[in-house]
């Protein structure tokens, strides 16, 4: 046994040679034996080269299986994840992640691997859809593989700071993103012809939910105490919708989150006046009159599901020509309103809870009708300006 400043190397019977070193209390041995000396020395320089750069990766865990290092990764995070996401990243995990990547050794997950993985879901996506084995939103399948990619990504980082890989292989440029399909929001006209053809209990929350923009859980959410009569700027009595909670069901269990996701959901939004004798009447009718009771509730008294209402929010929309639209963008059609009736995107980011201007351009919405009128004030500026000009001689 030769003993050096790192590391041993020790001859065999079969005068090949061995090297080990010790990190901590434990010792790590070569893969394969070496012909010389010398290559084994160079072997154990080469390690320690890498503990000195921090570089330095447990062979022994790196070794294990994906499958192994992310189910560990999930049972830790679970506890801090809220419901909605802790379900998002077990499905992602069942169906798009540990089938394809479960037993690939944590340390042979490189860029090509990962590019490869992602490939083969686009592609089996896109073959999914044109057997119309899918949804038919456009981007069902590229939204669902980003956010296979973010999650990969997240396990992926904590990896490289657990020591287990030394780089994170998604480093696809533009793989976390995808293109946001443009929406035609609902027209008023629309909006009138989807509440009278929804039940009773459930109109007003469409005129609600689109000139409000809030989120279906924050609605679904909203209780006797949350919506407050108040004067507006011309004096003409509106809500105002105290927005601090989210209600959701998933896989049938209801949850309530008491504060949303980030600070800025937590906010005070106000209706028009046109809507006062609308969401009065419906309170009266629908609301039970003690202060925690539902807005919007069931017919039982419990707080609606996107089950429920989606399923009579998709016949409604059909009468109105409109097979396209999701609840969803009633929201969309809100900050579209707002947008038009002149907020600015500080206003709209306040208005519809978001904490990043990029997610409030999101909803902003321009079609060739504001383009048309964009142009005829363009124009009468400068037609303004030849007359001034005019004027100067």
């Amino acid at each position: 046994m030769g003993k050096r400043s790192f590391g041993t190397i020790r001859k065999m019977r079969s005068g090949r040679f061995q090297a080990c070193y010790k990190v901590g209390e434990e010792i790590f041995y070569a893969p394969d034996t070496f012909e010389t000396r010398s290559t084994a020395s160079e072997w154990l320089a080469t390690v320690r080269s890498s503990i000195l750069r921090h570089e330095w990766i447990n062979p022994n865990i790196s070794g294990q299986r994906f499958k192994d290092y992310a189910l560990a990764w999930f049972k830790e995070r679970a506890r801090d994840l809220r419901p909605k996401t802790r379900d998002l990243y077990a499905g992602l995990l069942d169906a798009l992640l540990l089938p394809y990547l479960g037993d690939t050794p944590m340390k042979e997950l490189s860029p090509l691997v990962v590019k490869q993985w992602r490939g083969k879901l686009l592609r089996e996506f896109a073959e999914r859809s044109e057997r119309g084995d899918m949804p038919t939103r456009h981007s069902t399948g590229a939204n669902r593989v980003a956010q296979a990619y973010r999650l990969l990504h997240t396990i992926m980082a904590d990896a490289v700071r657990d020591e287990v890989v030394r780089h994170n292989p998604c480093v696809l440029k533009g793989a976390s993103q995808v293109r946001a399909i443009e929406r035609t929001p609902a027209t008023l006209e629309q909006l009138d012809t989807i509440a009278a053809n929804m039940p009773e209990r459930y109109a007003a929350l469409i005129h609600v939910a689109a000139w409000s923009g809030l989120r279906f859980s924050e609605l679904a959410g909203l209780r006797r105490r949350d919506v407050l009569l108040v004067l507006s700027e011309d004096n003409q009595v509106c809500y105002r919708l105290n927005v601090d909670k989210q209600t959701y069901k998933i896989r049938g269990k209801l949850y309530e989150d008491a504060a949303p996701k980030t600070d800025a959901g937590r906010r005070a939004v106000y209706l028009p006046a046109h809507l006062t004798d609308v969401l009065t009447s419906h309170m009266e009718r629908f609301t039970a009159p003690n202060e925690d009771a539902y807005v919007f509730p069931t017919a039982k008294g419990t707080p609606i599901s996107n089950n429920v209402v989606g399923k009579c929010f998709r016949n409604a929309r059909e009468i109105a020509g409109r097979p396209d639209l999701r609840f969803h963008d009633l929201r969309h059609t809100g900050a579209t309103l707002a947008a038009k009736a002149g907020a600015t995107t500080k206003e709209l980011m306040q208005r519809m809870g978001h904490s990043s201007m990029h997610a409030a351009m999101i909803y902003q919405h321009a079609n060739e009708e504001d383009d048309l009128l964009l142009a005829a004030r363009m124009d009468a500026m400068a037609f303004g300006g030849a007359k001034q000009a005019q004027r100067m001689k």
